[in-house]
């Protein structure tokens, strides 16, 4: 077997049966299983997995283990040379499973690659980035960015590749985890996602694992799926909103060191405030 993909699933069941039905009319001549773990949703979505699906393995959680010990959880049963991490907002295009694989197969210094990704509406999604340092995530998440706009900005264009279009295949720092092929030896290499950050940042965390063994990550222009963001993330926005400042408190602490960990938690607290009124005002 050349390919697992592994989605974890939470609350998204129209979202998952699209996307597994898409996955079955691209595989090609790609050798490939499919994992479902789902964060025991109440949509009923593991039944819809059992009953149309019969080939797609599910893996029921028991709890919601968030998109880092999901995806932990189907990634360590999955088979192959390669694992695809895939959201369930996901629709697939005709051939990407066959372009991803064949471009890891002939580019052995690569060690994960993602696809061009586009609305519904065929517009181009700008993913993928150059990873964010501290100070790009005080100006990003603080006042301090209304403060210093300018410099903010300047440090925004650097960071999401300025002037590149998502229209030709290059190297990345950070691709998103909606759509990301690994090599499986190199995710058990890492340890797969660290589960202490449960829903954001864990792109930024798990591309600088992969990028720290050496491996490169590269975009490929050639392969495109279209991506409905947040499908599930919408369902829950004040929720979202607490788990999103705790996994940038947690990753600032695991990169930057509990000094900064402290200034960021201390400067975040206007702007989590503001979030949670808008919220409440909804």
């Amino acid at each position: 077997m050349q390919l697992t993909t592994v989605i974890c699933n939470y609350n998204t069941r129209d979202e998952l049966a699209r996307c597994l039905e898409s996955l079955q009319d691209t595989g090609g001549d790609v050798t490939h299983a499919i994992i479902v773990v789902d964060n025991a949703s109440k949509d009923g979505s593991a039944a819809l997995v059992c009953e149309r699906f019969p080939a797609v393995r599910l893996i029921e959680s028991g709890a919601n283990r968030w998109y880092t010990g999901g995806n932990n959880l189907g990634m360590r049963a999955a088979q192959g040379d390669y694992v695809l991490i895939l959201n369930p907002d996901t629709i697939m295009q005709p051939g990407v499973l066959h372009t991803l694989v064949e471009y890891l197969d002939q580019h052995p210094d690569v060690g994960a690659v993602t696809s061009r990704m586009t609305f519904a509406d065929g517009t181009v999604q700008s993913i993928c980035s150059r990873s964010a340092g501290f100070v790009d995530n005080l100006l990003g998440y603080t006042v301090l960015g209304v403060l210093f706009s300018g410099w903010r900005e300047r440090r925004r264009r650097v960071m999401w590749y300025d002037g590149w279009h998502r229209d030709t295949t290059r190297p990345v720092e950070v691709a998103p985890g909606s759509c990301l092929m690994v090599r499986r030896a190199l995710l058990q290499q890492i340890d797969y996602f660290d589960e202490r950050l449960k829903l954001f940042f864990t792109d930024d965390d798990l591309c600088r694992q992969i990028r720290n063994t050496g491996a490169a990550i590269h975009f490929v222009a050639d392969a495109t799926i279209i991506h409905d963001e947040h499908a599930s993330l919408d369902k829950v926005p004040r929720l979202t909103t607490h788990v999103y400042f705790r996994d940038l408190i947690r990753y600032t602490r695991k990169y930057s060191g509990v000094a900064a960990a402290v200034v960021m938690a201390v400067l975040v607290l206007p702007t989590r405030a503001a979030m949670l009124i808008k919220q409440s005002l909804r």
